[in-house]
């Protein structure tokens, strides 16, 4: 792997692709008379880039062990919170190179993918069934790049931090870029206390040769995430940075390097989370499919944090000062979203256990309430008080929830019902303690609000509606057969049509004249395979209705919520609309847009071979319009696009609503998220 090397060629050649002389100025730019900008903070760096290949490649190698074996060490603090099913199932195991070596010789022409592992028989077992990721809709402000995290995959680490230092940029543009982040409504940036980063980046600028490499390695993530917040809301870069992809790259190449050089691993220090944390979300909104990467860094963090001792509520410990100690619970309370959120989207178990955590969620508190000097927390503001911190707390009482639905209900582990509702009872009470800022509001009550706010009511709202699918979608299939189950049919579909109507309404207001037109990167931002879910949901829910002679004036209205089939089928053709939107530049959009396509194709054909059955019940409607809104036009124009043609599989489990594998759902959305990944590649 070659080092990444600083740019000599002027920005107009490298953007022409042009051989450039490096003269000032050079001879391109002066025969076309254009001007000749050179970028003033990416330059190129000391003699460790020329180090041999293999060398690198052996120190990469020995940096991973190393972070293996430190992390499961005999004797080492977070051995007794770390269980050895969960090392295996990440994957690591702690081998003699000798043996690796063999072991990549016997398997080279074995492809393992996400999900999958190796029997002892030598075959491809698939082992991951839930929830998974996607990948976000391709929007104006993403960056794409190609590779994994550059901290798993490795760089060519500076001998020391004076060549990390010769990429800072000079103050005016550092300036910017920090004030970005900082000043953002970004949630993350909770870690930082603004005040005291503040008091410490103007030391900076006079003794940067002073800082640390955790707190350098922070900065430069801040950096990072100033480009990439300048992207997002389609802003010009300040003069001299160059392409944004570019600018990115560099900063978090040596943020990176400056968590390597500081053995990050082995010997944290002050910073070191909050880099690694800024590092972790550099990387997310990178990289398109860098879930798994992701993942297997946010377990990292997790494990470190742990060791660090983030798991234990400060209050236990004197020697740590209240400042320092509100700051940590920031800092947990980041950590678990984390781990809840990218366990979910893989289909794995949570490495967190909250049964051997005691660390309390942060005050509500601005960051001028205390410092560094402060000897006593001042009284926590008012819950219905917006604060920066507001949003991290809301959202970790919800998550606790959400984390226990998961791991108990998804992954097989609660059979009873009366667990099922003792869990839906909790979940609705957290719902209800969300401040009221954090709410859902009709749009015309939302008219005021800004839009930062308007997407954490989405985030939150989505995150509930979520987990009340998940709880109750295993007996909603029971429903259709045992009248017992009937609350979980209901309040399934509920917040099924909950999740298609708020992503009929994201639709609308990310277009010109929209409330979220200058924040339409949301749309990227959140999971689509939500949105798949809650589309299954009622697919199922109108099987059942074909299946069992179903009529609008029977009682099963009165128990859904009024929910009639036309307004099922329409938010079906909403979503439709949505994906259609974005095919063209997403793999993920046309994937949502085939599996919508089936299952309206599917509902269609029923409805038409039934209606010869639908006797006396004129209020269907007739051949044009039964039980929805149909025509043969509209059967023609849901067909399946010829590439996913596998989507027809689908049909097998809309055939049968009361009986729905949800493991195998899972599974499917895996498969076909891999055949989008292969097409795409």
């Amino acid at each position: 792997m070659q080092g990444a090397r600083g740019f000599l060629s002027c920005a107009s050649c490298r953007q022409r692709k042009l051989k450039c002389d490096r003269k000032e100025p050079c001879g391109n730019c002066a025969t076309r008379g254009v001007d000749c900008v050179y970028a003033t903070v990416l330059r190129s760096r000391n003699s460790a880039h020329t180090r041999h290949g293999n060398q690198h490649l052996s120190a990469r190698i020995r940096q991973l062990e190393h972070l293996v074996g430190t992390s499961v060490a005999p004797g080492s603090p977070i051995q007794d919170a770390v269980d050895p099913s969960n090392i295996q199932e990440l994957g690591f195991a702690v081998e003699s190179r000798e043996q690796v070596a063999s072991d990549q010789a016997q398997s080279n022409d074995i492809e393992v993918k996400p999900g999958h592992m190796i029997s002892n028989s030598g075959q491809v077992v698939e082992h991951i069934d839930r929830d998974h990721s996607a990948e976000p809709l391709d929007f104006p402000g993403q960056i794409q790049h190609e590779g994994g995290p550059m901290l798993l995959e490795g760089t060519h680490p500076s001998s020391d931090l004076a060549a990390v230092l010769c990429e800072i940029p000079p103050r005016d543009v550092a300036d910017r870029l920090v004030s970005r982040y900082i000043n953002s409504n970004e949630p993350s940036a909770v870690i930082i206390h603004k005040p005291t980063f503040g008091q410490e980046y103007a030391r900076f600028w006079l003794e940067p040769h002073n800082f640390s490499a955790p707190w350098l390695s922070l900065l430069f993530g801040i950096m990072s995430m100033g480009v990439f917040f300048y992207v997002r809301s389609q802003d010009d870069l300040p003069n001299g940075l160059g392409s944004p992809r570019n600018a990115m790259d560099v900063f978090q190449r040596c943020s990176t390097e400056c968590l390597i050089i500081s053995k990050y691993s082995t010997i944290p220090t002050a910073h070191t989370m909050e880099a690694l944390l800024l590092n972790i979300q550099n990387e997310y909104v990178r990289r398109r499919d860098a879930h798994l990467g992701v993942w297997v860094l946010c377990g990292i963090a997790t494990r470190l944090a742990m060791r660090m001792g983030y798991h234990r509520d400060p209050e236990h410990y004197s020697q740590i000062s209240t400042f320092n100690g509100e700051m940590r619970r920031r800092v947990w309370a980041i950590i678990l979203q984390l781990d809840a959120l990218t366990s979910c989207q893989l289909g794995l178990p949570s490495m967190i256990q909250e049964s051997q955590c005691d660390t309390q969620l942060p005050h509500n508190l601005i960051d001028e309430d205390f410092d560094a000097d402060t000897m006593r927390l001042p009284p926590s503001r008012p819950h219905t008080e917006l604060t920066p911190v507001s949003y991290t707390i809301a959202k970790a009482q919800l998550l606790s929830v959400f984390r226990t639905i998961f791991n108990e209900v998804c992954l097989g582990r609660v059979e009873g019902y009366e667990e099922v509702m003792a869990l839906d009872k909790r979940l609705l009470a957290v719902q209800s303690s969300i401040p009221p800022r954090f709410r859902m509001t009709s749009s015309e009550a939302s008219v005021t609000t800004p839009s930062h706010l308007l997407i954490r009511r989405y985030n939150i709202e989505l995150l509930f509606q979520k987990a009340r699918c998940f709880l109750h979608r295993h007996h909603m299939t029971k429903a259709y057969q045992d009248p017992k189950f009937s609350y979980s049919r209901s309040s399934c579909i509920d917040a099924a049509m909950s999740i298609l109507s708020h992503q009929m309404n994201i639709f609308k207001e990310v277009h010109p004249g929209g409330l979220l037109y200058r924040d339409k990167w949301f749309i990227s931002s959140l999971e689509q395979h939500d949105f798949l879910l809650a589309s299954m949901i009622v697919c199922l829910e109108l099987g059942s209705r074909g299946s069992e002679g179903y009529a609008p004036s029977s009682s099963y209205d009165r128990n859904l919520g009024n929910y009639r089939s036309e307004e099922l089928i329409e938010a079906l053709k909403n979503s439709r609309q949505f994906w259609a939107e974005f095919k063209a530049s997403s793999t993920e959009a046309q994937f949502g847009l085939d599996l919508i396509s089936a299952m309206l194709q599917r509902v269609c054909t029923s409805q038409e071979s039934q209606e010869s059955s639908l006797g006396d019940f004129q209020s269907l409607g007739d051949l044009q319009n039964p039980i929805f809104s149909y025509d043969p036009s509209f059967l023609q124009e849901v067909e399946i696009s010829p590439q996913n043609s596998y989507l027809e599989g689908i049909e097998a489990m809309l055939a049968t609503p009361n009986n729905v594998d949800w493991g195998l759902w899972e599974t499917f959305l895996q498969r076909s998220r891999t055949a989008s990944d292969s097409q795409l590649s």
